[in-house]
């Protein structure tokens, strides 16, 4: 349970807010590189509660600025690109990427005032199939190197949908291993899946459903395990991570060894919505895109909302819960089930009503991290995680996977186990 004051910390993230601060000190993703392509047309952002839009020049140079216009205030989403900038079609005003006025076509030779008009502007970065801003203050730090964004292009893909609550509920969700034992219990999708029991349930999650949580900071965030005891006797972890300041990175449900995971980022459009950015990678193989293009395309509508939504009760079907082809009736799509847990929430969780068990340690956790991040800030210091030296940016201490262990290992002893098979990488 948090206090409302805390509540209010970590879900406020508008201009001037100490989320806000902690949130704009790092590298956000804004939008998919193939939602801005070369050529495309401006698009209206809306990111931590500023309205700006994304736009490539006639030299197909990445810009973000103000929606409105310093003059009058119109959409400049709908503005002309031309001329080394983007134009108002209301009165003709010339905007670079920088935010530099270029030109004043309305007034008198003699009497422009261009150099005096500052438009907001942020740097952007195309990067990991991914468009990222930076909105702090100073210079900015380096967009994370994490395989998900520096794997082979042909094993990785990402995508964009938005949700209807405050981005924290998102993240929270994401860093829970102990939900899926019930919210996304299925049915086997083919007859004698090995990771399916007599009953159709995912054996990795049904055969325990009370796993044994352990939690390790690290320099990126939350390192975070769940270790569940197999009805044939293994013992099955998982090793997902929170990362600064609202990612996290999943393993999946396929049997060990796993093939890959994802990275996923939360992103406050405004403090009642947020993008959920989904990169998706595979280690050693390429990935399947016209498959994942395909199932977003059914599940995601062209508004970039989940297809099953609270207007439609999120199509629960109660007869797939009689079957048990699914736990919640909610279909096949993991995502939408995720939607429905956090979105019904309320737009902000009021989280002085909640009551924590003990699977909610890393819940806790992660809240922990980011109220310590916004003390830090607020007294004086720098976000944690931040790289500027690019030698550094490598992360030898991340791992994401699953895999059986042996008895009386644990999670952090399973990590110091890998890690010290690559003494290079973890030094």
């Amino acid at each position: 349970m948090l206090s409302k004051d805390q509540n209010d910390l970590v879900t406020r993230t508008g201009p001037g807010t100490p989320g806000g601060d902690l949130l704009r000190s790092y590298w956000q993703p804004i939008a998919t590189s193939e939602e801005m392509p070369i050529g495309g047309d401006p698009m209206p952002i809306k990111i931590l509660s500023e309205d700006l839009v994304l736009f490539r020049d006639d030299k197909d140079r990445l810009g973000l600025t103000g929606l409105h216009c310093p003059h009058r205030g119109s959409d400049m989403s709908y503005g002309r690109i031309e001329d080394g900038g983007i134009r108002c079609l209301y009165h003709g005003w010339l905007f670079d990427i920088d935010g530099n006025c270029l030109d004043q076509p309305g007034e008198p030779e003699d009497k422009k005032f261009c150099q005096k008009v500052r438009y907001t502007s942020y740097p952007v970065e195309d990067k990991g199939g991914v468009i990222w801003c930076y909105m702090g203050a100073g210079e900015a730090p380096l967009i994370p190197d994490f395989q998900f964004m520096t794997g082979r292009q042909e094993n990785r893909i990402a995508f964009r949908v938005v949700q209807k609550c405050n981005w924290l509920q998102g993240l929270e969700s994401s860093t829970d291993p102990a939900h899926v034992s019930y919210l996304h219990r299925l049915s086997a999708p083919e007859a004698n899946s090995n990771s399916y029991d007599s009953r159709g349930n995912n054996r990795f999650f049904s055969d325990d459903i009370y796993p044994r949580l352990q939690i390790e900071r690290t320099s990126f965030g939350v390192r975070i395990h769940a270790l569940r005891k197999m009805s044939t006797g293994e013992n099955y972890l998982r090793v997902n991570n929170y990362i600064y300041p609202c990612g996290t990175t999943p393993v999946g449900t396929e049997p060990p060894p796993v093939k890959g995971y994802q990275g996923r980022w939360y992103v406050p459009q405004d403090d009642e919505s947020h993008c959920r950015f989904e990169f998706i990678y595979r280690h050693g193989e390429p990935l399947d895109k016209e498959f994942w293009r395909k199932q977003k395309g059914d599940n995601v509508g062209p508004d970039k909302q989940h297809v099953r939504r609270a207007e439609n009760r999120y199509m629960q079907d109660r007869d797939e819960m009689k079957r048990d082809d699914t736990f919640a009736g909610l279909g096949r799509y993991i995502p939408a089930h995720d939607a429905f847990a956090i979105e019904t929430q309320g737009k902000i969780q009021d989280r002085t009503q909640e009551h924590l068990g003990s699977t909610d340690i890393v819940i806790i956790e992660v809240r922990k991290a980011l109220l310590d991040a916004i003390k830090q800030m607020q007294a004086g210091g720098e976000a944690p995680g931040l790289l500027r030296d690019p030698e550094q940016n490598t992360f030898p201490d991340f791992i994401c996977t699953a895999d059986f262990i042996e008895d009386g290992e644990d999670g952090p002893a399973y990590i110091k186990r890998i890690l010290g098979a690559f003494p290079k990488a973890a030094e």
